[in-house]
């Protein structure tokens, strides 16, 4: 057997190339403490309680993917988020998406009378865009084309993703523009600040045809009444249809303004005409307008409306609120298209069935966030149903004969876990230690959610009849009713909890 030979030489050499003996001395004595310290209060200078011994445990949560029906995209004027979305892309793992935009046209905010010598000299359709995009990476043009919309647009109606309206057979107007993703995520860093003089717009002009600004004019000098009265003016100019004819992205349109009229960096509509060689303009906003010639609110309406062909994806043959495993063994996660990860709690639960006198010192949703795609900025974690829906922080009961909404006692139980979401939503999240809502890191990776407080509240009430069973991870509410923007996870995903528990030693 071949000896091993230690040679003494070597290691002097590798003492003498630290700066000095002192330093190598101080260096060997730090490596000797770190490794016998046993646990971090050794480290940080507590001393350890013999009575209590920590632990972790990774328990697989089972993740499924479910698709959601109908989401709600109407933009309405007190939304945190109001996006109109259009574009097309040929997404490698979600299949080919289609977004299409609709918006009402608000009559100006003040009354205008064109003299009957009055000529129009042109329509321009301005769409101020929020510099959100999902799709291809690359550089490329695309070619937007506007249509009338055929039926009218309800300000008391709700607006889906799955909403069905019709629009003309011919455009109205087209454009072509740039998207230049690089410059356009410096320009959202721009625009975050709270410096404006630095902000970036980018704005897309669009010719309307003669006919529709002849239209419009012809209204404005023959009855002028039309424009005073929100119902016949909505009845006549239903709105119009945003539709990318060519293209490889999804981009977002800010339909927001301030102030009492639209500004050229608003999107609004703008008619120029002339009169005796002296020219006028009217605008027309396509969001919300004040009109303070009568004293009413017009809340108009944008949404958009979302298709999306999973027929030859991993995804394909995925029914609505059905537990489905993907082909390929990830989980996807999409906005708007209603696509969500399942958590189920089953195995947290048999977990803590076998425990009693516990102490949860974190617990954290561990996430591989393994796609290339653009993910939303923001995620949360939405309390699910025995039927994969949302669960409303309400219950039905009989009070004196009468069925009655109440809050759900259980939510009641435990109110630092649990929070009633958007009213518009009738759904309940989880309280996160981050809270509800949780940003995505800047480098796109999801990573954590910590979810301490919540599991130890679940824990307390386990053998409650009620309790919550299953999780959705998506995006948070306004960028899942807003955008498009998705993630794939790696299928093992497990909730990580350090805990501690009492040492019992019977004499």
């Amino acid at each position: 057997m071949k000896r091993t030979t230690i040679t003494r030489s070597r290691f002097i050499i590798f003492i003498r190339s630290w700066r000095g003996n002192t330093a190598g001395l101080l260096l060997v004595f730090l490596v000797l403490l770190f490794f016998s310290c046993k646990d971090d209060a050794a480290i940080v200078g507590f001393p350890k309680d013999a009575r209590l011994k920590s632990y972790f445990v990774d328990i697989p949560l089972n993740p499924s993917v479910i698709k959601f029906g109908a989401i709600l995209t109407r933009n309405g004027p007190n939304d945190k988020l109001a996006r109109i979305m259009v574009g097309k892309y040929n997404d490698p793992n979600l299949g080919n998406i289609e977004v299409k935009g609709f918006a009402n046209i608000a009559p100006p905010s003040v009354t205008i009378t064109p003299t009957s010598t009055s000529v129009p000299d042109s329509l321009i359709l301005s769409l101020n865009l929020d510099f959100y995009y999902y799709g291809n990476p690359d550089s490329t043009q695309q070619h937007l084309e506007v249509y009338k919309v055929l039926d009218t647009i309800q300000p008391s109606s709700g607006y889906y993703s799955t909403t069905a309206i019709t629009y003309g057979l011919k455009p109205i107007g087209e454009a072509h523009f740039s998207v230049k993703p690089s410059d356009w995520a410096d320009a959202l860093v721009l625009n975050a600040d709270t410096d404006t003089a630095n902000n970036v717009h980018q704005i897309v002009r669009v010719k309307l045809s003669p006919a529709f600004a002849s239209e419009l004019l012809s209204d404005m000098i023959s009855n002028p009444s039309l424009f005073q009265d929100i119902n016949p003016f909505i009845g006549k100019y239903k709105g119009l249809a945003f539709v990318m004819k060519n293209g490889d992205k999804i981009v977002g349109i800010n339909p927001v303004f301030t102030g009492t009229s639209p500004t050229s960096r608003n999107s609004r509509m703008r008619l120029y005409y002339s009169d005796a060689g002296v020219q006028s303009q009217a605008d027309f906003p396509i969001y919300y307008t004040n009109n303070y010639s009568i004293g009413i609110t017009f809340p108009g309406v944008s949404f958009s409306t979302i298709t999306s062909d999973l027929s030859a994806t991993p995804l394909s043959g995925i029914a609505d609120f059905t537990d489905f495993k993907p082909s390929d063994n990830h989980m996807y996660v999409q906005s708007g298209t209603g696509i969500v990860t399942k958590l189920d709690l089953t195995r947290f639960y048999q977990f803590a069935d076998t425990m009693d006198n516990v102490m949860f010192n974190s617990a954290e949703v561990v996430l591989n966030n393994v796609g290339n795609s653009v993910v939303p900025g923001t995620v949360q974690l939405r309390v699910l149903d025995s039927t994969n829906h949302f669960r409303s922080p309400f219950v039905d009961t009989l009070v004196s004969g009468v069925i009655t909404t109440t809050l759900d006692p259980y939510m009641g139980k435990i109110p630092t876990a649990l929070q009633p979401a958007p009213t518009s939503s009738n759904a309940v999240d989880v309280r996160a230690d981050q809270g509800s809502i949780i940003a995505v890191s800047t480098d796109k990776i999801i990573g954590k959610v910590f979810i301490t407080e919540f599991i130890q509240q679940v824990y307390k009430y386990k053998r409650d009849k009620r309790r919550v069973k299953a999780l959705a991870i998506m995006p948070a509410e306004s960028e899942f009713q807003k955008s498009v923007s998705s993630f794939t996870l790696d299928p093992n995903i497990v909730l990580r909890i350090y805990y501690t528990r009492p040492i019992i030693k019977i004499r």
